[in-house]
Formats: structure tokens, sequence, C-alpha cells
């Protein structure tokens, strides 16, 4: 009796820089002599291939004549299987023969099952990579695109943004968009990719807002030297010796009443460590005093004779450059708010440093529910376009069973006013919505029966997220842990993917992948760590 005398399974990870069409993953069984294989290309002999429940098969092909038989796998899209497909015994013969060298069958082909726990399928119809190299970042059924231009011009897809728009590049340096351009942004400390970033629209109020010495600022015993020569750029301020210092803008015009505003500058130290901010409207005075130590990267204590929800914060951007940023709520009824700076003698002091230094650039004055990035101003306010990536529906999409994972981060963990997310949606509301609000990330479903909280998302945080669906059941997961699930009213019929569906995702997006198949909730709460 001849016998399958091991049984080599090749540890094959398909989840390298690429989802494009992977190669074969091989399999050797080794016989205790040669023999011949009859049969192909119709009817090789075959070994079934369990992947996330579903039956695949690693098929023969090479090794006739010898003792070496190799079966291969080829993926199918939409194959996932996170903690290792398993195979099953004996070789399927499906119709083909195994001799040895003489005619004579070989009777025994069962074999002792290997260890194929590292051989992991993670095989998506459509993936989108915003922090990879130029390597096949973006695929869609097998074929890979270096850049996203080229991915959305063969998919139909567009990105919008008519508006500039900053970001961090690879070195940490700010950096402009220009309208129409995405920006794929980085932890300015770190050099961290984040991915690509995208906001809602808002408008900064402020002036000039990298030139203190241009209109709209007032100046009070204060030199603004323009020519520092300083990282970002960041402009040298030189107070006087009268302890009477203040940089100011003034804003006209009405606020949205109940908004939030937001004022940040780019700081670094000079001579002295503490800095104020304030904050006046018409008829109140200073409504707020913030300060901040910019040696140390500390925001102070806040006082206030009026308004309400105030709150400092500080955000390193590189060795000793922050970004300080304070928020309040501003009276309705006034039509005149300004936003002055100036050194403090210490936490909590009025007092001023005479001759005093420090750097300062980059102003902003926003509304809503929280502060976004920096809008470069000249000599009027400018509004940041809100950004939108739209992906048409095609043949990598199937509506009847699928899988969905991406990672990113929230820039606030705040409520929105008007939610948005990422979608899976049409025109007519069918479809599936990832949104935040509220501090927690949801799934909605505009064809079954509303929402399920998948979990609670921090600010700045990576999260990754993934559902899976049928006609029946639908289901979330959020860092590993699964959600309840609902049930969907009809099947669905979506025409795109879109990223700020109802409003605007607000934050990055790192990765986005599409699975046409429906995986099991393992396979879902694997996807989602």
């Amino acid at each position: 009796m001849k016998k399958i005398v091991s049984f080599l399974g090749f540890s094959f990870f398909l989840i390298p820089s690429t989802w494009a069409a992977p190669a074969n993953v091989d399999f050797i069984v080794t016989m205790s002599e040669a023999v011949n294989v009859t049969g192909c290309p119709t009817n090789c002999p075959r070994i079934a291939v369990t992947v996330d429940g579903q039956t695949r098969y690693a098929t023969y092909s090479a090794g006739t004549g010898t003792s070496s038989l190799t079966f291969s796998y080829a993926p199918t899209i939409g194959d996932l299987d996170l903690d290792g497909v398993a195979l099953t015994s004996p070789i399927d013969l499906n119709g083909g023969t195994i001799t040895d060298l003489n005619g004579n069958p070989e009777t025994d082909l069962t074999f002792t099952v290997p260890n194929t726990s590292g051989i992991k399928i993670d095989y998506p119809s459509l993936s989108m990579d915003f922090v990879a190299d130029a390597d096949g970042r973006y695929t869609v059924n097998g074929t890979a695109y270096n850049d996203l231009s080229s991915f959305l011009g063969a998919t139909g897809g567009t990105f919008t943004r008519s508006s500039v728009g900053t970001y961090f590049d690879s070195t940490g340096t700010l950096q402009t968009a220009a309208s129409g351009q995405p920006r794929f942004d980085h932890d300015p400390v770190t050099h961290t990719p984040k991915g690509i970033l995208i906001e809602e629209s808002r408008s900064n109020k402020l002036l000039n807002s990298s030139d203190f010495n241009a209109s709209g600022w007032s100046r009070t015993d204060i030199t603004v030297n323009s020519s520092t020569g300083h990282i970002y750029n960041l402009q040298k301020i030189t107070e006087g010796s009268a302890g009477t210092a203040l940089l100011r803008q003034n804003v006209f015009g009405a606020f949205t009443a109940g908004s939030t505003t937001y004022g940040s500058f780019f700081v670094s130290r000079g001579n002295t460590d503490w800095i104020v901010v304030k904050i006046n409207e018409t008829g109140a005075g200073e409504i707020a005093n913030f300060w901040f130590n910019i040696a140390t990267g500390i925001a102070g204590s806040i006082t206030k004779t009026g308004g309400s929800n105030e709150t400092a914060k500080i955000i390193p951007i590189s060795s000793g450059v922050y970004r300080i940023i304070v928020s309040f709520l501003p009276n309705p009824t006034s039509t005149n708010r300004g936003i002055l700076i100036s050194s403090a003698t210490s936490n909590g002091s009025l007092s001023r440093v005479p001759g005093a230094e420090y750097y300062v650039s980059y102003a902003q004055l926003e509304q809503g529910s929280f502060p976004t990035s920096y809008i470069p101003t000249t000599s009027a306010a400018v509004t940041r376009a809100a950004e939108t990536m739209t992906v048409p529906i095609s043949s990598w999409f199937n509506n009847t069973n699928g899988s969905i994972s991406f990672t990113g981060d929230v820039i606030s963990s705040g409520t929105e006013a008007t939610p948005g997310g990422i979608a899976i949606h049409s025109i007519g509301n069918n479809g599936y919505l990832f949104y935040k609000q509220a501090g927690t990330l949801n799934l909605y479903s505009f064809v079954g029966t509303g929402q399920v909280n998948i979990g609670a998302v921090s600010s700045n945080t990576l999260f990754i997220a993934g559902m899976a669906y049928n006609t029946t059941t639908a289901k979330g997961a959020l860092n590993g842990v699964l959600s309840a699930g609902f049930t969907p009213s009809s099947v669905w019929l979506p025409t795109y993917l879109k990223t700020n569906q109802a409003g605007s995702w607000n934050g990055h997006i790192m990765k986005y992948k599409f699975y046409p198949t429906q995986s099991s909730d393992t396979q879902l709460q694997l996807l989602t760590q």
C-alpha cells in the first residue's frame, strides 16, 4: 500500500502591501514513491480548503512523475480567513487519477491535516490604503493602482474640495493643498501617516492670519518681525517696556447663536514662558482669559466675567511649537468680538512682561462643534469647503452579501451639529452609514430597523470598524468587539460609496476594504482588531 508520507503547508499570509491579484497558495504533498497524475486540466485531483466556512480547492498543479506533488489554491475575490484556513483529508481525485509509475492506482490518499493557522487570507474586491507607499495601494477586483487619481479615474470616482486646505507632510511641515487636492496628513510630532483628511466646511473669520503687520490686526506697544526664519514661519512678537502690550483683532458681523467659537494660534517660546489669550465682546468687555505655558506645553487657568463653555487646550506640533486653542459660547446679540494675545508674568496674572519675546502665527477664529485644521487668510475671511470622495458601485459590490472594514480616527469625540459619515448609499436612501455622534460610532441602516451603537471612540485615536451583512442579518464591530445585530428590511440597491454622506466624516481614513461575501462573526472580530 502506497501512502502519503508527509504534507507540507507553506505559511502564506496574504496581507502584504497590496490586495492585488495574489499568487497561489501552494501545498506540497510528498508520496512514498514517484507517481503519475492524470485528468487535468478538467479533472485534476484536488484538496478541499475551508475559508471561513466556504469550500475552496487547492488543485493539483505540478509534480507528476515524481514523489512531490504541488496543489495550488487560488484565492477568490472576497475570501477572508484571518485565523487560518483548514484542509480536509483525503485528496479528492475529482475524476482524475494518481498512480504509481506502473499504472497501479494509489489506494490511500488520506493525510494528517497539517497546521495551517499561518495561512491567512485577506482578498477584498475593493481596497483603499491611504497610508501605504506607491505599491498597489488601491485595488479593484485584483487590479492595482498606485495613486488615488488613477484609481478614481478607473472606477469613475471623484474627490472634491473647492478650496485650499492645510495638512502636515511626512516631515511634519505644514503644507497647503490646492483646491481639489486630497490631504494625506501626518502626525506633526511623530511624522506617522494618518491617512486622508476629511473635514466639513469651516470659515476662518480672522484676516491676514499669518501676517500680524497687515490690516485687521492692531498692535499696542508691540513690534512684529515677520522675517525670523523660524520653523513654521512664526512671526516674532516683541513687547515694549510699558507693560501694556497687546496684539488684537476685532471681528465684526453676526455670529451664529448658540454655536461654539474656537480661537487658535501656533506659538513658540522666546524669552517668556506664559502668554494669555483674551476674548472680548461688544458691551461685555473681556469675557474670558486663557493662560498657556509655552515652555512646558501646559494649559493654565481660565477666568471669565461672562459667556460660557470656556475651554483651553494646548497641542504639541513640533519641538517647542504648540497650537493653543480656546473655546467659548458667544453672546448672540454681540456684533463685535475680539481675540487678543499678550505675555503674562505667571499663570492667572494679567501683568505683562516688559520686553517679552515670543513667536506666533496661523491665527484662526471659527465656529463649529470642534476646532479644525488651519485655514489661511489674507485680506478677507476664507471658507474651507467640505471634502467629498465618491466611488460608484460596480462589479466590486454585492448588495446581498458583504463585509466592510475601515481604519481611521475622528477629530473630536463630541457631538457634530450635523453628523455625517462613511456610507455605501444611494440617492434613494438605500444603504448603510457609519457615523459618529456624541462620542459613539454608530451603524445606521437606511433599509432596516434604524441604528446600532458600535462603540465609543476617542478624539485622534485610531480605531478599526467593520460590518457584515446579508439580506436578513447585519452586524457591526469596533476594535474586535461585536455590536448587536439588526435585520435589514429589504435588499438594498446603493449607487456609491461616499465619505461624507449627510454631513462630513471629520477625521482621517487610513484604510477601507469591501468583501462581496458576508464574513462570520469570528472573522469580523479579527478584521477589526
